[in-house]
């Protein structure tokens, strides 16, 4: 029985495989993982059959340390899964200051992925409902990229009818923990600069209000104080499978408050998705990321 749990398991990871590369090409990132654990099924098919019929050659240890590998496999396999599914957020927090649109592959013919569309279409329903909301359109340019992700992004989104004021771009980053670290800076030298702004519009008026004319406003050290204090409200707004990584990683970088917003995520593509994140959170927690 087990022997035929692992071949259909290997060989429903080689289909997978195949769709993969059919619906989204050979450069799928980590798509090679399925023929890994293809392979690795196939093996184990392959070894409880040879220790089913040579038990005797096979010492005791082995298949219990297998089978305590497999478990503990298992278990770190579904708590991950629980962690990414689980912080998916039902709505979008509303009027937020900043919101993070985080980059994906761009083709080397420009067109953007679906991972990326997707993210996008999201983010301009978020700013047309919050016409307030600045987007932070954060990425780079990779090898195979004819642009940094965040002109690329600013292109659709202004084609698509976005307000040009309402987008930032952040072109230095290559991945998530960039993606955050660097967008955090922007938005930080964004507010300094409305804080001096405002610094050098309240002197002005002092300056040009007559003596002994009262104060209708607050004074200059008041306003300062209290555009200082004024709290920024941040959201991350990324692909479902993502989001849990990403706030995070947004709070080891000492974000004072992140907000996740969801994009959907390619349904084909999903599993492998979720997967490849999953892997990616435990290299997170060993690189001290998260």
């Amino acid at each position: 029985m087990l022997i035929w749990v692992f071949t259909a398991a290997a060989v429903l990871c080689l289909v997978y495989y195949g769709i993969i590369v059919v619906y989204a090409g050979f450069g799928t990132s980590f798509a090679v993982l399925w023929l890994l654990i293809a392979g690795f099924f196939g093996t184990t098919a392959a070894g409880i059959h040879f220790y089913q019929k040579y038990p005797e050659r096979v010492p005791l240890w082995l298949p219990v340390s297998f089978v305590t590998l497999c478990a503990s496999g298992l278990m770190i396999l579904l708590v991950t899964q629980i962690l990414i599914f689980g912080r998916i957020p039902a709505t979008a927090e509303p009027s937020l200051d900043y919101v993070i649109v985080l980059g994906a592959k761009v083709k080397p013919d420009g067109t953007l992925s679906k991972t990326l569309k997707l993210r996008l279409d999201k983010a301009l329903e978020y700013a047309k409902e919050n016409p307030e909301t600045i987007l932070v359109l954060s990425g780079a340019k990779g090898e195979d990229e004819p642009c940094p992700e965040a002109e690329a992004m600013e292109q659709y989104l202004l084609g698509q009818g976005a307000a040009a004021e309402q987008l930032l771009l952040e072109k230095q980053s290559f991945s998530t923990v960039e993606n955050l670290a660097y967008s955090k800076l922007l938005i930080e030298n964004r507010e300094q600069k409305l804080l001096q702004e405002q610094k050098r519009k309240t002197e002005a008026e002092k300056l040009l209000r007559a003596p002994g004319e009262p104060e209708l406003q607050k004074n200059g050290k008041g306003a300062q104080e209290e555009i200082s204090a004024r709290p920024v409200r941040i959201g991350v707004l990324t692909s479902n499978f993502h989001l849990c990584r990403a706030g995070m990683i947004a709070k080891k970088q000492h974000y004072d408050m992140i907000y996740g917003i969801a994009s959907e995520a390619d349904k084909v593509l999903l599993v492998h998705f979720s997967l490849r994140d999953g892997i990616a959170l435990l290299k997170d927690r060993l690189m001290g990321n998260l």
